[in-house]
C-alpha cells in the first residue's frame, strides 16, 4: 500500500504539540499492523511542512527533513502536474482546496498511491471519484 502524506500529516510526525500528532501516530500504527506500506510525499508538500514546522524551531526542520529523506519517497511535482493543478484550482471556484492540494492529489495519483493521509478536509471533495482513500480528514 502506498500512502501520500499531506503537510498536515507531515508536521505532526516531529512536532508533538501539533493537534494531529496522536492521530498521525495512530494511523501509522494501523497502517503498519495491516501490511507493509510506502510513505510518499511531494517536494512541494515537504517544503510546505518544513516551513510550518520551523515555527517550532530549526531543529524540527532538520528532524523532519531527515525523517522524510530516510523513510519517504519524495516525488517532484512535474510541470504537467503543476499546470493541471493550477487549471483545476482556477476552474473549481466552489471548492476551497489550494493549488498545492490539487498538485498533491495529482502527484498521489501519478505515483499510484492508494490513499492520502491528511487532516485537511479540502481533500474530501477533490478526491471524490479518483479511487484514492482519504485518511484522517474524514475522522477529524
Amino acid at each position: 500500500m502506498k500512502v501520500f502524506f499531506d503537510a498536515s500529516a507531515l508536521v505532526p510526525l516531529v512536532y508533538t504539540r501539533d493537534q494531529w500528532h496522536f492521530a498521525v501516530r495512530r494511523h501509522l500504527a494501523l497502517l503498519g499492523q495491516s501490511r507493509r506500506f510506502t510513505m510518499v510525499t511531494s517536494n512541494w508538500t515537504l517544503y510546505e511542512a518544513l516551513t510550518i514546522v520551523k515555527r517550532a524551531g530549526h531543529h524540527r526542520v532538520v528532524e523532519l527533513h531527515r525523517y522524510a529523506a530516510k523513510t519517504m519517497d519524495i516525488v517532484a511535482v512535474d510541470p504537467a502536474v503543476e499546470s493541471e493543478a493550477l487549471r483545476r484550482f482556477v476552474a473549481w471556484s466552489d471548492k476551497t482546496a489550494s493549488v498545492v492540494d490539487h498538485a498533491n492529489l495529482l502527484a498521489a495519483l501519478a505515483s499510484s498511491c492508494d490513499a492520502i493521509l491528511t487532516f485537511d478536509a479540502d481533500f474530501l471533495p477533490i478526491a471524490q471519484g479518483t479511487g484514492l482513500r482519504v485518511l484522517g480528514a474524514s475522522q477529524s
